[in-house]
């Protein structure tokens, strides 16, 4: 009787261990621009991401000081370095843990809804004032001026934490991989007359 008890006792140990093992939760996770998205995770994965934030955070310093002397040492930048204006990444929990993967799956729907309504109502009220204000030519070209220098300052940033780390930084949408870019260039330095040749006598030929 006591056997039994104790191997009753060790399978409900077991199962205990599994339905943890299985508990997700929903995460925000917020990229060097601001962008949000949520996923679904487990405690492995969220303890890996946590991991890549780590690393990511002990290199970001170091990369935007470099980006920065980089781009004050460029004549040709007329506004200052946006590297103030980009953050490490971030992750964390929305709400308690779920034993139930759909329960998750549907509590992360529920915040990308509210998520892309507050957009909507953000960029509403942006078109507004910018009807009731119209903004001249001049300060349209200032605004573009700036947004380029923030993506400029995020590209060099990430390129340099890639570097570091030795993998890409990923982002909201995409992952930003300067080291296929760098590839795209070296390739085509590398290429021959004859490939550049080959390239057109197929274009000439489609048309």
């Amino acid at each position: 009787m006591k056997r039994m008890t104790g191997m009753v006792l060790a399978l409900a140990a077991l199962l205990v261990g599994a339905v943890r093992a299985e508990m997700v939760s929903v995460v925000q996770v917020t990229d060097m621009r601001g962008q949000t998205e949520y996923s679904v995770m487990t405690r492995e994965e969220f303890a890996a991401l946590q991991k890549e934030i780590k690393d990511e955070t002990a290199v970001f310093a170091a990369a935007a000081a470099d980006a920065k002397k980089e781009w004050d040492a460029n004549k040709e930048n007329k506004l200052p370095f946006q590297g103030n204006r980009i953050k490490v990444r971030s992750a964390k929990k929305m709400g308690a843990d779920f034993a139930d993967a759909e329960k998750a799956e549907k509590k992360k729907v529920q915040l990308e809804e509210r998520a892309s309504e507050k957009q909507l109502e953000e960029m509403d009220k942006l078109e507004k004032k910018t009807k009731q204000s119209k903004p001249k030519e001049e300060d349209l070209a200032k605004e573009e001026a700036r947004v380029k220098a923030f993506d400029d300052a995020f590209t060099m940033i990430s390129k340099k934490m890639g570097d570091k780390l030795g993998r890409p930084v990923p982002s909201v949408g995409f992952v930003f991989e300067a080291a296929k870019e760098d590839e795209k260039k070296e390739d085509k330095k590398d290429e021959k007359p004859a490939d550049k040749e080959k390239k057109v006598e197929k274009k000439e030929e489609k048309k």
